[in-house]
């Protein structure tokens, strides 16, 4: 499900397509990035159900019991763009876009089959693969009138190097979690707040850290909001937040607080 409500369509729908756009560009730059399966299936949801909703009003979410409404899964937008529209060619569907732009082929077949991999890889159900051609028919949504984001999105090519820079290095930092095993995590742990630099800036100590999840972070700096979202690195795992990392979560702790005035 999306992190927002459903309602406010034009703020929706544009928080899709910006969603939909940060997703795929950093697939475009390297779609074996860790967690690339999640960041494959976000950006596939989010690009759907801007797709269906803008062209099928209603049809991109479903009723619960309980009355509420739920955003469809990726796969059920899938069939509904199979079943609305006619097909090009085997596995290939023309969605109608706005009355003065043209219709975009879907590549319902194989963004299917991604799905199959995908899911595979974040519910273990054996050994999945992202493949080019996966990431090339995710691209093509961008055709859209409703999206037209990955462009965009590539302007800010030092965020998408930083985004891709950073999961490695969680990547990095989760592996050496496993090496030294949970006993020693812990132990580092309870230590930590006797290890502190000398040099921390005043007010600045722990934070948690994303990787291990304990409060071990060293917080070296300050980002450009005086947030707390400062650089460091975690006296547990080693995961180390680099300035450019800080500075974006800072900057979506101020859109997100800014957003719900």
């Amino acid at each position: 499900m999306l992190p927002w409500p459903i309602g406010e369509d034009e703020e929706v729908q544009e928080k899709r397509a910006e969603e939909y756009g940060r997703c795929a560009t950093v697939l475009d730059v390297d779609f074996q990035v860790p967690g690339a399966a999640a960041i494959f299936d976000q950006a596939l949801t989010n690009g759907l159900a801007a797709i269906v909703a803008r062209t099928w009003p209603g049809q991109e979410t479903e009723k619960r019991r309980n009355g509420d409404h739920r955003l469809k899964a990726a796969s059920q937008l899938l069939k509904i763009i199979a079943e609305e529209c006619d097909e090009a060619r085997e596995g290939i569907r023309v969605v109608p876009d706005a009355a003065d732009e043209p219709e975009i082929a879907v590549d319902v077949a194989t963004l299917n089959d991604a799905l199959e991999q995908t899911q595979r890889v974040r519910h273990a159900r054996g050994v999945g693969e992202l493949e080019e051609r996966h990431v090339v028919a995710l691209l093509e949504l961008d055709d859209h009138s409703c999206l037209r984001q990955v462009s965009e999105e590539k302007r800010e090519a030092d965020w998408v190097k930083n985004e891709i820079q950073d999961r490695y290095e969680r990547l990095r930092a989760q592996d050496y979690l496993e090496l030294i095993g949970e006993e020693e995590a812990d132990r580092r742990s309870a230590l930590a707040a006797d290890h502190l630099p000398a040099h921390l800036i005043d007010g600045m100590g722990l934070a948690d850290c994303p990787v291990c999840g304990r409060e071990t972070l060293t917080v070296r700096g300050l980002d450009d909001f005086g947030v707390g979202y400062g650089p460091g690195t975690c006296l547990v795992c080693s995961y180390v937040r680099s300035p450019a990392t800080a500075h974006d979560l800072a900057l979506n702790h101020m859109l997100a607080r800014h957003r719900n005035d």
